[in-house]
């Protein structure tokens, strides 16, 4: 049976794919990368300086930095070690970070220069910062002694001087470390918010059973190369980009910069992307965009019409020969691309349909190590058939091994026998064991065995999952009825005017009322009041987006209709993987046509 922790899962596939590149990162004008035999002895050697430095079984070891080579080799490299990872967003605030540092017991940190300034000046368990970017590879007007003066009262050392600190007696002890299954591999902090961050402790069979298990979703191997550009602190891109290629001898390419997507997928053709919803929404939205602007809107529209209506007749799909300029931009080799972190809008995914191009959707959480549910992929289905049509909407079946069930929701009114519906629930070897140092917020989800997701949905006969919305979220009206903010989201979001927008329960003269907050696409907005003969001004944008809003809630039911809309001039708050932070909304918005224009969205070009 495979060794059930990430170091065997490592060192099989150095035995079997020594000379294979398997990560690789461009850096100035050319690409810096490492087979699987030197990623091995780059994270050895620094698992043993670590050692050396003082690091014990279980110690935990902040990685606060962009995606890079150093991120992959410190987070091995501490594996190897018996150490505990815990990725820290880099783009957080210094509070945020240092909360997370101080919850966590870290007593090592690996940080980027960008990252040193916002680190703490007094942490107590914090005993060395290793520090990625001395070079000028990440802060390029800073040179190390300047970042220095900078530091934190612990001591800071180049991250490559790390391995220089190894010595006969930490050779020793990293070959007698025994890394087992149930050891914690990572704690992973679920929130950029000091008050309500939980660290979710995932071990390394919570890890490893995910990634044997996510294949059966997404097939991929060692002829693939992969396209990791979301931040590896999320569990999405940490397992299924990072963790399964590596098992298979995949090549990952790393990125840090949603601009830059597209030149490297042309630079190293891609055969697997993995993005999130918003981000596809961003990529669609640019290459109409570029048509339009190339004088070809019309004919775009026309040839997406003609797909999908060859689609809808004949299962045959014609997007990969229409859109074959398409294809060539986005590197000529993709099989699929891989959406995760949130709900996928099924016109989101129906587009890139009729393009040529698959996504496959899955559904999970940091707790689940994440993927649960996942679409399966079949080419011969997508191309041949509608099948994948009649799978918009669901986010799979449940992957080997895992179990998914239902259970009433009695404080938001939904039952199982009487709605067909009810709260997710998750049971398998990829379930945490439970939130660190908190007992409480750990016995809160947990049911047994079972896992509580916080996700409404249903299950299918086939057992297709659907998502309806988070347990928390649902609106509950004065008329007992229900609405799941998700739906509605889901519906608007088809609106090129509309860029952000979260639908809020409020209360008004004592009434529940759906409303929604709306930050607009400041470009399509624009350009339909022009086409209006009208001016940009508040009132004009206001109508705009209501008239919209109204036609596109012509499709709900009357009581899932928004009663009132608030308009916000700067992009609504965010997670690291792009969606709306619900908690961080605030209750009153002002718009400012100056302040919009300022802070208008740039598309992926």
């Amino acid at each position: 049976m495979e060794q059930m922790t990430i170091p065997a899962m490592l060192e099989e596939t150095v035995r079997r794919r020594e000379r294979k590149l398997g990560f690789q990162m461009k850096i100035g004008r050319e690409y810096k990368g490492l087979t699987y035999g030197e990623l091995y002895q780059q994270a050895r050697a620094f698992a043993s300086g670590l050692i050396a430095l003082g690091l014990k079984p279980g110690d935990r070891v902040g990685i606060i930095c962009e995606n890079s080579l150093e991120w992959i080799i410190s987070y091995l490299g501490q594996c190897l070690a018996g150490g505990v990872g815990v990725p820290i967003y880099y783009e957080l605030k210094a509070p945020e970070i240092e909360e997370a540092l101080r919850r966590g017991g870290v007593r090592f940190a690996v940080v980027s220069a960008k990252v040193l300034p916002k680190m703490p000046e007094r942490l107590p368990e914090l005993e060395t910062v290793f520090l990625v970017g001395e070079d000028g590879a990440v802060d390029r007007k800073s040179s190390f002694a300047d970042l220095i003066h900078r530091r934190p009262r612990a001591r800071v050392i180049p991250f490559a001087a790390v391995a220089a600190q190894t010595t006969p007696e930490s050779d020793a002890a990293l070959a007698a470390t025994v890394v087992r299954p149930d050891d914690l591999a990572s704690i992973v902090f679920t929130s950029g918010t000091t008050g309500g961050a939980k660290g979710v402790m995932l071990t390394h069979r919570n890890f490893v059973s995910d990634v044997i298990a996510v294949p059966e979703m997404m097939p991929v191997g060692a002829k693939d190369r992969v396209l990791l550009v979301l931040p590896m602190h999320h569990c999405y891109p940490f397992t299924v980009m990072f963790l399964l290629p590596m098992r298979v001898g995949a090549t990952v390419i790393l990125e840090n910069d949603l601009v830059r997507v597209r030149d490297r997928m042309a630079e190293t053709h891609p055969t697997l992307f993995g993005g999130v919803p918003a981000m596809y929404d961003l990529m669609f939205r640019a290459i109409r965009t570029q048509a339009e602007t190339q004088g070809r809107g019309r004919t775009f529209d026309r040839a997406l019409n003609l797909v999908a209506s060859v689609k809808e007749r004949t299962g045959v799909n014609l997007g990969h020969l229409v859109f074959r300029e398409v294809h060539s931009r986005l590197g000529g080799n993709l099989r699929f691309l891989a959406s995760g972190g949130a709900a996928l809008n099924p016109d989101t995914a129906r587009n890139f349909h009729h393009l040529g191009l698959l996504i496959i959707q899955g559904w999970g959480l940091t707790e689940t190590a994440p993927i649960v549910t996942g679409q399966r992929f079949y080419a011969s289905r997508f191309r041949f058939t509608n099948y994948y049509e009649r799978q918009l909407g669901t986010v799979g079946k449940p992957l080997p091994g895992i179990e998914v069930g239902l259970i009433d929701v009695p404080e938001k009114e939904i039952y199982v026998r009487l709605h067909d519906e009810g709260e997710l629930t998750v049971r398998g070897d990829n379930v945490t064991p439970g939130y660190w140092k908190a007992e409480e917020e750990t016995r809160a989800v947990k049911i047994g065995d079972w896992f509580r997701t916080g996700d409404v949905g249903r299950i299918d006969r086939q057992g297709n999952v659907y998502i309806t919305g988070r347990s928390k979220y649902v609106i509950v009206l004065d008329s007992g009825e229900k609405v799941h903010p998700d739906e509605v989201e889901a519906r608007l979001q088809t609106s090129l005017i509309i860029e952000d927008i979260a639908v809020v329960a409020r209360k008004v003269r004592g009434r529940t009322q759906v409303s929604c907050v709306v930050y607009p696409n400041f470009a399509a907005a624009s350009e339909r009041i022009a086409a209006d003969g009208q001016t940009v001004e508040e009132g004009n944008v206001r109508a705009l987006v209501e008239a919209e809003i109204d036609n596109l809630e012509q499709a709900l039911a009357p009581y899932k209709r928004t009663v009132e809309c608030l308009l916000a001039d700067t992009p609504l708050p965010k997670t690291a993987i792009r969606k709306v932070a619900r908690e961080q909304l605030s209750d009153s918005y002002s718009f400012d046509v100056k302040r919009w224009q300022e802070n208008a969205s740039n598309l992926l070009p």
